[in-house]
């Protein structure tokens, strides 16, 4: 009888399975990896998306948009948006597509109304080597556009260039800039020279430099990520003014309630001290508030349109009047040819403004905006006093700063759009969303994901 030597066999099968186990566990670490890196890359891909659809409504800069956001997300394009075809480990793509490349909303007469961003890494695997696999593309992609009319994440934007800055806070004030359900988004620098201060918003967003030794936590805090980077400095792209392709409105006629009319006078409005009336709409080159009279604001547009043969200009406050306005359909004050709002005193018991801004039943074009300054009018509009003031609805200003000083509070509900922002002293702003019936203006839209 010839009997067969077995001896090792058992040695081999277990060498076989190792291999074969080692190369399951390997793989499944490989897909771990990616899956990882591809949840990352979406993050990348939907903050792109969004910032691409955003930029649509200014007309251009949506591929640049979007690659800035992704490139803040980790994944910077160095591929052209090419895909990464036969690239080696460490090409990035960042694809922007308007309309996308694929899709429902590919086609069809809405498409360029629609953003795709695509981003493509090449993978190093590292278990999978033994299959003769070294790489492997994870893709992610994303498809955004926008609502007109929405709900906008900022409530403040501030448009001069990082020569400027969002706040100027002398040495000594202990002004306060508060936003915690809104965010911030700051085109200029942010100046933090004050020694005792508070910013705080839901997100701060600062393209040029932080100035200063005050610009983290407690001085700048963000209700968003209180434990993450506050503010984020050196943002791109630099924020657009989403109103830039609004037209002013046509010089309406003089108001009725104007003592005196070109070329007979100069429109000046002086409430007398101590009064109560109605104010009607129309041109003024100004209106003064007199010392302890209210003045109630009929709705329409109040052009004002600078001074004439040196009379005054804008809208101005002789101390402890009050202004407010009807409030359905409310107002809308118009600032051009040097003039502005000059709120520079307080006093008395009550508030010293509270306005609303029309509604689409005055007008859909200007629905939802309270102040519009001529973007040639470069007239510092000042916001101070001693007492509390709210304005309800969009402000836009976008040549000039708003400054706000003195010790009372300025409530902003709504989007402010300036050049910049100055606080000094001890004011409390603070910034929010539109109040429930107040109309967001349809320029101001809000980007979403759609796939």
């Amino acid at each position: 009888m010839i009997r067969t030597n077995q001896a090792g066999q058992v040695l081999v099968t277990m060498a076989v399975g190792l291999v074969v186990l080692l190369g399951i566990s390997g793989l499944a670490v490989d897909i771990g990896v990616m899956r990882y890196q591809r949840r990352l890359e979406q993050t990348a891909a939907d903050g792109g998306a969004i910032a691409g659809a955003l930029d649509l409504s200014f007309g251009s800069g949506v591929a640049i948009g979007a690659r800035n956001r992704s490139s803040q997300n980790g994944y910077t394009d160095n591929n052209s948006g090419a895909g990464c075809v036969g690239g080696a480990v460490g090409c990035i793509s960042v694809a922007v597509n308007n309309p996308p490349s694929t899709g429902p909303h590919s086609t069809g007469a809405s498409a360029n109304a629609y953003v795709e961003v695509i981003v493509t890494e090449i993978q190093p695997t590292y278990f999978m080597k033994i299959f003769g696999i070294t790489s492997k593309p994870v893709v992610a992609r994303a498809v955004a556009t926008n609502i007109s009319g929405g709900t906008n994440s900022n409530c403040l934007y501030t448009l001069g260039a990082p020569t400027s800055a969002i706040v100027g806070i002398d040495a000594t004030g202990h002004a306060q800039i508060v936003a915690p359900n809104c965010g911030i988004a700051d085109n200029g620098n942010l100046d933090t020279t004050g020694n005792s201060y508070r910013i705080q918003s839901k997100t701060i967003s600062v393209s040029g430099a932080c100035i200063g030794s005050h610009c983290g936590s407690p001085d700048v805090t963000c209700t968003a990520y209180p434990n993450g980077t506050c503010p984020t400095i050196g943002t791109a792209p630099a924020t657009q003014d989403p109103f830039k392709s609004l037209t002013p409105p046509a010089q309406p006629a003089y108001s009725s309630s104007c003592p005196a009319v070109p070329p007979a006078g100069a429109c000046d409005f002086v409430s007398a001290a101590g009064s109560t009336l109605t104010l009607q709409p129309g041109t003024y080159n100004s209106i003064t508030i007199g010392k302890n009279s209210n003045l109630t604001m009929a709705p329409g547009i109040y052009y004002i349109n600078g001074p004439v043969g040196g009379s005054g200009a804008g809208l101005n406050f002789n101390g402890g009047g009050t202004l407010t306005d009807m409030a359905n359909p409310g107002v809308m004050i118009y600032f051009t040819n040097g003039s502005t709002i000059n709120k520079a005193v307080g006093g008395g018991n009550n508030p010293d403004i509270t306005l609303d801004p029309m509604t689409t039943a005055e007008s859909s074009t200007y629905a939802g905006i309270l102040f519009y300054q001529d973007p040639n009018d470069t007239a510092i509009p000042y916001f101070g006093g001693d007492n509390n003031s709210t304005f309800n609805g969009t402000i836009y200003m976008p040549s000039a700063t708003i400054t706000v000083y003195g010790n009372g509070t300025e409530t902003f509900n709504g989007t402010v759009i300036s050049y910049s922002l100055a606080t000094t002293g001890s004011p409390v702003v603070t910034f929010g969303v539109s109040p429930a019936g107040v109309p967001i203006p349809a320029l101001l839209t809000q980007p979403v994901l759609v796939e």
